[in-house]
């Protein structure tokens, strides 16, 4: 008779603690469509898995931009992505970098009849590592009319329809190496603060610090085919949409994303970088 008055005594509290038991358990689960909380940032969805690569539209991001740090011609991203013809896109937006099944063949320039008498000399032997390169300053402005640099190297064809003058006055100190990591153009000395001249007419469809290891960038679009990239500016002077001439100031030489003040130049052709040297008039030795 004393036990079970005993567990009759006890029998409310065996049930709080049940209570207590069941309702932590369910304070614990949380619905898995729960809303996130105020101020939660969820993170961005992955880019899905598909036959072809995608690239995440950036903030500040131009197609030309793009296509210069995935060596594409711009027109080929924006046929492919079906763009306006103002090349419009988008911050988050998904581009395709290549056609669905399609292998990427090397671009070839358009062919262009060579009459010599002698055999063209063969392109310099690839460096692999920076080297000083003895040259006296080439002479900028060029008149339009100066006789055009041998453009038999890499089998690049000279553009008629653009004078093309030097970007800096500095010695050249690194030379165009298609296998170097940053060595796709020259390296050119100089002091912050010196002038970064346009090298050819076009307009500026870049300016910024956008892609990493070139600091602050200029890159200007001379025609259909070619594309010129000027890096490491301390300061920008032309902005996007500004027509330039060669010879223009653009910007001021600097160190930004570099080691040392000096300008990286490039020449693209259809995306694809090439040799400077095919395109500038000869150094005077």
């Amino acid at each position: 008779m004393r036990s079970d008055r005993l567990l009759f005594s006890l029998l409310p509290l065996v049930l709080g603690v049940a209570a207590a038991v069941s309702m932590t358990a369910c304070s614990t689960h949380k619905k898995p469509d729960a809303a996130p909380a105020a101020g939660e940032v969820r993170p961005r969805e992955p880019l899905p898995t598909l036959a072809y690569p995608l690239y995440r539209v950036r903030g500040g991001d131009t197609l030309w931009a793009i296509a210069m740090r995935f060596e594409k011609d711009y027109r080929e991203l924006a046929r492919i992505n079906s763009l306006d013809d103002k090349f419009t896109i988008f911050a988050d937006q998904a581009l395709r970098l290549e056609e669905e099944g399609r292998k990427t063949e090397p671009v070839k320039p358009e062919p262009r009849p060579v009459v010599a008498t002698t055999p063209p000399k063969p392109a310099p032997k690839a460096i692999s590592t920076p080297t000083a390169v003895t040259a006296a300053k080439p002479s900028v402005p060029i008149a339009k009319n100066a006789p055009s640099v041998s453009s038999s190297v890499q089998g690049v064809p000279k553009n008629g329809s653009l004078a093309w003058g030097w970007p800096a006055t500095g010695k050249l100190i690194r030379r165009f190496n298609s296998e170097g990591v940053g060595s796709k153009g020259l390296d050119i000395s100089g002091t912050r603060g010196e002038p970064v001249k346009a090298a050819a007419d076009g307009v500026v469809v870049y300016a910024g610090e956008g892609l990493v290891g070139y600091g602050r960038l200029i890159i200007v679009r001379h025609n259909d085919d070619y594309i010129s990239a000027y890096a490491h500016n301390d300061r920008l002077i032309a902005a996007e949409g500004q027509r330039v001439k060669l010879g223009q100031m653009i910007a001021e030489l600097g160190s930004t994303g570099a080691e040392r003040d000096k300008l990286h130049f490039e020449i693209r052709y259809k995306g694809k970088p090439i040799d400077p040297m095919t395109q500038l008039p000869a150094i005077n030795n």
